[in-house]
């Protein structure tokens, strides 16, 4: 079919496609504004808030982590070989293949807030208020009273290891007056901690003699007391008259509590040092004794074995209640010890939390004495017949 020529595009008589001009059209609106509008202001709403939680937060961490509280954290502390901790002058020594290890516990004084929350629930730790720590004393004075005690118990666990070997190395010299019983002759004559040498010239040596000599007195008898204070060299002479004894009238009774002032003969030939470095208090006497006696004897004592013990001892060789036996014993379990000597006069519950904490893993091994300790080393396959051996041969030798 034909194009008419008039309508071809470009042709003469083409026309061009109606346009209008923008001013023809009517003003357009932006619905979305009010929402974005909103938009912004939820958004600095937002930031605004996240900005005064986050310095609420930051104010709160800063301020727990400068809050102290009055309370101290016991927690598992060191455990360490007691034999590099010897030194043995002027006689054999006998190096030993097994560990003897002492335990010690950590205290964290005054946590902050939250080293406090987290400890609480820490079940190796235990915090108590610092009032059941260092009483009415300092930290620092209770570290010092610690460490007089370290160098009390150190002297007490070579003179026990030394009177097992056969020497005679405690001596006692006197009468310590312990208590004083109320309402008693003794109240009004003596305070604790004072030395009773004598009685009517007749030396008390012990409280063995000081009941000899007070089982011939009678009540209303006037006895006289040679007495020396702590700390003073001096000699008092205080005259005593005696009541009857509350179980038994026809008996004398002074009115204390004794026990035997004792004194530590160093001169024995040899000397035995322990170098405790800045570890304070007396729990570690067993082990040291334990120490000592396994140096001075052939074999070992340990049988081969490493062992961890904590216990007090005294001059008697009774092993004594210590702190921190629960964290103790998860220190020695997490070091792999699979045996820990702890002392049989521990509180029920406390060795019942020993136990517990020790687990499958560490056999605990509860003693009252030195002599059941040495008992348990035996068990264990240690060559405790050394000791007794050495004993032997030094009594005979010194007799």
């Amino acid at each position: 079919m034909d194009h008419d020529p008039h309508t071809v595009a470009g042709g003469p008589h083409a026309q061009e496609p109606a346009t209008t001009t923008s001013s023809a059209l009517p003003a357009q609106t932006d619905v979305l504004a009010p929402y974005r509008a909103a938009e912004l202001q939820s958004r600095r709403l937002w930031v605004w808030s996240a900005g005064f939680l986050g310095a609420v937060l930051f104010a709160a961490i800063l301020g727990g982590a400068l809050f102290r509280v009055p309370y101290v954290a016991l927690v598992p502390g060191s455990v360490k070989d007691t034999e590099p901790l010897l030194a043995v002058s002027g006689t054999e020594q006998f190096p030993s293949d097994g560990e003897l290890l002492f335990t010690t516990v950590r205290l964290r004084q005054q946590p902050n807030l939250w080293e406090y929350l987290w400890l609480s629930f820490d079940d190796d730790a235990e915090v108590v208020p610092e009032a059941v720590i260092f009483g009415d004393r300092s930290a620092e004075e209770n570290r010092q009273v610690n460490l007089d005690m370290m160098v009390d118990s150190k002297q007490i666990a070579v003179a026990v290891a030394l009177e097992e070997l056969g020497y005679d190395a405690v001596q006692t010299d006197g009468v310590i007056v312990q208590q004083l019983v109320a309402g008693t002759p003794a109240e009004l004559a003596l305070q604790p901690n004072d030395s009773i040498l004598a009685i009517d010239g007749l030396p008390t040596t012990n409280v063995v003699t000081l009941v000899d000599i007070l089982s011939e007195r009678g009540p209303g008898d006037q006895i006289v007391l040679d007495v020396q204070r702590p700390g003073d060299q001096a000699v008092q002479e205080l005259p005593v008259v005696l009541a009857e004894n509350p179980e038994d009238p026809e008996r004398a009774f002074l009115g204390i509590e004794p026990r035997d002032r004792e004194r530590f003969n160093d001169d024995i030939g040899f000397t035995v040092e322990i170098d405790s470095g800045s570890v304070g208090g007396p729990s570690a006497g067993l082990a040291f004794t334990l120490a000592v006696l396994d140096q001075l004897t052939d074999g070992e004592l340990t049988g081969g074995k490493r062992l961890a013990v904590t216990g007090t001892i005294n001059a008697a060789g009774d092993v004594g209640p210590v702190g921190g036996v629960v964290q103790k014993t998860a220190a020695v379990r997490d070091l792999g010890i699979e045996v820990f000597i702890v002392p049989a006069t521990l509180p029920p519950d406390e060795l019942d939390a020993v136990f517990d904490k020790a687990g499958d893993d560490v056999l605990i091994i509860p003693v009252a004495n030195l002599g059941e300790a040495l008992d348990a080393l035996d068990d264990l396959g240690g060559n405790v017949d050394a000791v007794e051996e050495f004993a032997v041969t030094n009594g005979a030798q010194q007799g």
